[in-house]
């Protein structure tokens, strides 16, 4: 079986809609469905794929000897401007006319979104879109985006302490002044093209699957493929709707969709589980790319709602270890955000046994003080330093 053919369905029953309404505004006014919104992620993959990579899915012997289970790391680390976000403000430019490109755009974000709208308004926007730009951020976001975007010749305003301070001002700026605003997620372009991440998911998982059975000469049965389970980071939803959209489509019950954040700033989690965007503090975190609060009314929290199946809160010290054992075991450097998703894994991962697991490696755009801080603080996940931390606490203790 095709694990692909219940999106190519799905896209097939949204031509009709797409073609009188943008994904954006839904014509009946209300909110798309998970299918419609896997269909609209399904439409961006090739729209999008000029402009944007496709990451590896690289197999984890760390991960999958620790749960006993077949583990992926989904390397969005390695993506133009080192995160997802830039599928998602790809296919949001590419949705809009020539006129509202010419008017002019506002954006806001922590920077990984702001690094991605300056790289779609280069390459898919055209010329002098970026020159007529205005991007948002807060005071706190990390110096490393900072100055890439100046570096970029993105033009800045920083605009208080949190990621949602800073949209709020963005979005009246955007009334004051004429010109589009473009969210970091929450809209249903955004949401689509973050959601070409679960697309290449089951492509890869699929040919993956292939290569086996062809190692072992026989067929593949997708029917029986062994349950997935997917740990994806979560700041305002934008990017676990989309991919959540995507898997349960095409997969229902077979997959597993973990939302993971730190618990310093888990506002997503407690408005899915108050049925509505709630305010709530958020602390300073490792993982600065999830912080912070969300908008009200946002179209990120429906999808969260249907699509994700469970939630795990990460400490900063679980964040720090999980960074420094990707390091350790991978080569490879993510951020934070990264780093929650992979605690997720490591905190469940005797749950995993016999199944697959795939951990979105979101974003590599890691500050130098929050890299020295793992360094210093993070310990290297595995079964035998847990064996020799817990002999080390017992002598102590004893």
């Amino acid at each position: 079986m095709n694990v692909l053919r219940p999106l190519q369905s799905a896209v097939g029953a949204q031509r009709a809609v797409s073609s009188a309404a943008s994904v954006s505004s839904p014509a009946s006014g209300s909110a798309l469905s998970l299918a419609d919104l896997a269909a609209a992620s399904v439409a961006a993959a090739p729209r999008i794929r000029p402009y944007v990579r496709r990451t590896p899915l690289e197999d984890s012997p760390w991960l999958s000897g620790a749960g006993n289970c077949r583990a992926w790391l989904k390397l969005e680390s390695e993506q133009v401007t080192g995160s997802f976000k830039a599928r998602g403000a790809v296919n949001k430019l590419l949705s809009l006319s020539k006129a509202q490109l010419a008017t002019g755009l506002v954006t806001c974000s922590t920077g990984n979104h702001a690094l991605a709208f300056v790289h779609a308004a280069r390459a898919a926007g055209g010329p002098g879109v970026l020159e007529r730009a205005l991007v948002y951020l807060p005071k706190t976001a990390s110096p490393v985006k900072v100055d890439k975007l100046r570096a970029r010749g993105a033009e800045l305003a920083l605009h208080g302490d949190d990621c949602l301070d800073a949209e709020l001002e963005a979005q009246r700026v955007a009334v004051e002044r004429g010109l589009v605003y473009v969210s970091p997620y929450n809209d249903y372009e955004i949401m689509a093209g973050q959601g070409t991440v679960s697309v290449e998911i089951l492509e890869q998982l699929q040919e993956e699957e292939q290569r086996r059975a062809a190692d072992i000469k026989q067929l593949p049965a997708d029917e029986n493929a062994a349950e997935l389970v997917v740990y994806v980071p979560v700041g305002g939803g934008g990017l676990i709707g989309g991919m959540a959209a995507v898997l349960k489509t095409a997969l229902g019950a077979r997959v597993r969709v973990v939302g993971c954040q730190p618990a310093a700033s888990d506002v997503m989690r407690q408005s899915v589980a108050a049925g509505r965007i709630v305010e709530a503090a958020s602390g300073d975190t490792l993982s600065d790319a999830t912080a912070g609060g969300v908008e009200e009314g946002a179209v990120t929290l429906g999808p969260c709602i249907d699509g994700v199946d469970e939630w795990v809160c990460v400490s900063e010290q679980e964040i720090a270890d999980a960074v420094l054992s990707v390091l350790r075991a991978h080569s490879k450097l993510v951020e934070g955000a990264a780093g929650c998703a992979v605690a997720a894994f490591w905190r469940q991962r005797r749950q995993l046994a016999g199944k697959r697991a795939v951990v979105l490696c979101c974003g590599g755009n890691i500050s130098v003080e929050a890299l020295k801080t793992v360094l210093e603080r993070g310990r290297v996940l595995s079964a035998d330093a847990e064996v020799d931390r817990a002999a080390e606490e017992q002598s102590v203790n004893g």
